[in-house]
């Protein structure tokens, strides 16, 4: 697997975004598009001040961005997960990461940054206090 490009800017720091295809005709892929929906759905992530509605890259995108985008994420497989302007995944990467808890980890310090806490150090506090009220 290529290896993903982290300097490339998206635009999409503080933020969650998902890419995907219209015009695929793999089953697979619109299938993963769906649960893919449904999961953030479930985490209310759609519901969020930092979540863009679902960016096609097929259609109304110049090859330019798109191939940006590509780059970043080191794969060309969508539906694509970024968080924060880091590729996170593809479908499969993102249920792998949501059943150890990574997921809602990342969400989290992504809500934090967007709330503008300056600092990953400021975001890791933060998270430790929401993990000790979890408690």
């Amino acid at each position: 697997m290529p290896r993903p490009e982290k300097d490339i800017n998206l635009g999409g720091e503080g933020k969650i975004r998902v890419y995907y295809s219209t015009t695929t005709s793999s089953e697979k892929i619109r299938h993963n598009c769906r649960f893919l929906q449904s999961l953030l759905e479930r985490k209310k992530v759609h519901l969020r001040e930092d979540f863009e509605p679902w960016i096609p890259i097929d259609i109304g995108m110049d090859r330019e961005e798109r191939n940006r985008i590509f780059e970043k994420a080191g794969v060309r497989k969508t539906p694509m997960l970024f968080i924060d302007d880091q590729y996170v995944g593809d479908y499969d990467d993102v249920v792998e990461l949501d059943e150890t808890g990574e997921l809602d980890r990342l969400l989290s310090y992504c809500a934090l940054k967007y709330r503008n806490l300056q600092t990953v150090e400021e975001a890791r506090k933060v998270d430790e206090l929401l993990k000790m009220q979890q408690s």
